[in-house]
């Protein structure tokens, strides 16, 4: 009878040690991450909300595009890390079945603003250097907070303080009073009154009127 004991004993030790030894090395995954940079790239894009896929991009033909088509895709470079917890021991059956169930990494850092001016006059109400934030609407794909390709105005995606998302696509939504070629100056703030600052400039592109 005590070597049944110590036998099943014994075989609930093991299994416990297994089971923790997944939970920590299985069900330890990244769960912040902060940005490190912009990639971007000019496209044209296709958007709609009753369509199975959002948003189409494809590559702008011979350097010309319609002024509603014309995109600047923007993609946050993201370093990921662990936060920092005090580690502790505990067994749980229910807990350990979705603990090897990777989260997805989260951030708290917020945009500030996103400034966008052009060389060129864009047209009467804005001109060269003024900026053209109020132009473009914005896609947003936020894994984190359940923002699936989800369009807005720009200056309204702003003013809710945003978390940085995994993508954010700008779409011109008014045409120049002439048919020309543009280059924008993008920057890029964040995080408060400590600004991480960022800017690149497009491509030149003749957008139609």
């Amino acid at each position: 009878m005590k070597n049944k004991l110590f036998i099943l004993l014994g075989g609930f030790w093991i299994f416990f040690l297994l089971e923790s030894f997944l939970v920590i090395s299985v069900g330890h995954f990244p769960n912040k991450f902060k940005m490190i940079g912009l990639d971007w790239f000019n496209y044209k894009a296709i958007y709609s909300d009753t369509a199975s896929t959002r948003l189409k991009l494809s590559e702008i033909a011979n350097d010309t595009v319609d002024f509603n088509m014309y995109s600047i895709d923007i993609k946050p470079r993201q370093e990921t890390y662990f936060a920092q917890h005090t580690s502790r021991w505990s067994f749980s059956l229910i807990n350990s079945a979705y603990a090897c169930d990777p989260g997805i990494p989260q951030t708290d850092e917020k945009i500030d603003s996103i400034v966008i001016t052009s060389a060129k006059d864009f047209d009467i109400n804005h001109p060269s250097g003024m900026d053209l934030s109020d132009l473009f609407d914005i896609i947003v794909l936020d894994d984190a907070n359940g923002i699936y390709f989800e369009k807005y105005t720009l200056d309204e995606y702003l003013d809710t303080n945003p978390y940085v998302p995994n993508e954010l696509v700008l779409i011109l939504n008014k045409q120049p009073d002439v048919t020309t070629d543009f280059q924008f100056l993008v920057k890029y703030y964040q995080n408060g009154i400590d600004y991480d600052y960022f800017e690149f400039t497009t491509d030149t592109i003749v957008i139609q009127r």
